[in-house]
């Protein structure tokens, strides 16, 4: 039996959560719902500007991957992350937050640049925008990476974020080469439409190592396969991976488990912030897939996504309330 239900590898962030409107976007010239990855300067004149503006709603780490490992840490799932972070405040602060949450982490500390961060803008509709420094996770190496902690998982887990440059990933890469060597399943979570447009390419190496799953929102896998047709973007995926989940929002959901396509309804909730939705729908989903329970795997993915919407943030607030969801859920079927 493996140790880790699952390993992660991801950009190890701190995240600024700030409320704002649509003409304070277009006033600091962001596309709105993208996430845009800046250098030192432009990413701390725009911090700047917003702290002038309003406080953040809060700040807590963050990152793709590491919002999902902590998921599964409170659902009670064995689970292991690697990032790379800065022997600085914030980078102290992001293992501490994990290791508390019952995540066992392999993350080197550098006396290099600064930790990364990401400003997370979210307007009235609930949409988010984020704009990310990654600093010294951009500088994750294939030596940062634990093979003990692949060989002892079920599942290895890459974000998408790791292809926006050479040496992430051929992290990425490296990563996957091992687990297949060791047995261990591999997912890939395309993190982001614009990520998937401009480094496609990247992204297409990732995939010639080979995939077991693939999550993906609508717009990603439209982006992913070249396409305006969600039936075409799944021809396209079937083409490169075992299995794959797209998500559409308050829609639900479609899977398509290798054999047979599985769709859920989604939940009509008043959201508040659509921040961390997609980790939230991941780690759900791959606390509770066993192979054969997709649909319920599916359900409960949706319930705890529509739940984090209503909140601000990627994450509850305490272990108590994902105890609590998972109450829930099972006296709801």
């Amino acid at each position: 039996m493996s140790k880790y239900k699952l390993y992660g590898i991801g950009n190890a962030l701190l995240d600024y959560e700030y409320k704002i409107n649509d003409q304070i976007l277009e006033d600091l010239g962001l596309e709105k719902g993208c996430m845009l990855l800046n250098e030192y300067d432009k990413h701390f004149d725009l911090h700047e500007k917003l702290k002038t503006m309003r406080p953040p709603e809060k700040i807590i780490p963050g990152g793709s991957v590491a919002n999902t490992v902590y998921a599964m840490a409170q659902f009670s799932d064995h689970v292991c992350f690697s990032g790379k972070v800065s022997d600085d405040d914030s980078g102290l602060n992001f293992i501490n937050c994990l290791n508390q949450s019952g995540v066992n982490t392999v993350i080197p500390k550098i006396n290099d640049q600064k930790s990364g961060e990401c400003l997370v803008l979210i307007t009235p509709d609930n949409e988010r925008t984020m704009n990310t420094y990654l600093g010294s996770s951009s500088l994750l190496n294939e030596n940062d990476i634990s093979i003990e902690s692949i060989k002892d998982s079920t599942y290895l887990l890459i974000e998408g974020y790791l292809v926006t440059s050479e040496e992430t990933l051929n992290v990425g890469i490296s990563a996957i080469k091992s687990a297949n060597q060791n047995d261990t399943k591999t997912v890939i979570t395309l993190s982001d439409p614009n990520i998937v447009s401009f480094f496609r390419d990247n992204m297409m190496k990732l995939f010639n190592n080979n995939a077991h799953i693939v999550f993906c929102n609508e717009q990603e896998a439209l982006n992913f396969s070249q396409t305006n047709n969600l039936n075409d973007a799944q021809t396209f995926l079937k083409g490169l991976t075992d299995m794959y989940i797209i998500t559409l929002g308050c829609e639900g959901a479609i899977c398509y488990d290798g054999k047979e396509t599985h769709r859920v309804d989604g939940h009509q909730v008043d959201s508040k912030d659509f921040t961390g939705a997609g980790d939230m729908f991941l780690g759900a989903f791959m606390h509770k897939y066993k192979d054969k329970n997709i649909l319920e795997s599916m359900e409960f993915a949706n319930y705890c996504a529509s739940k984090i919407i209503q909140i601000y943030g990627a994450k509850f607030h305490n272990a108590n309330d994902y105890k609590e969801m998972q109450n829930e859920f099972k006296s709801s079927i």
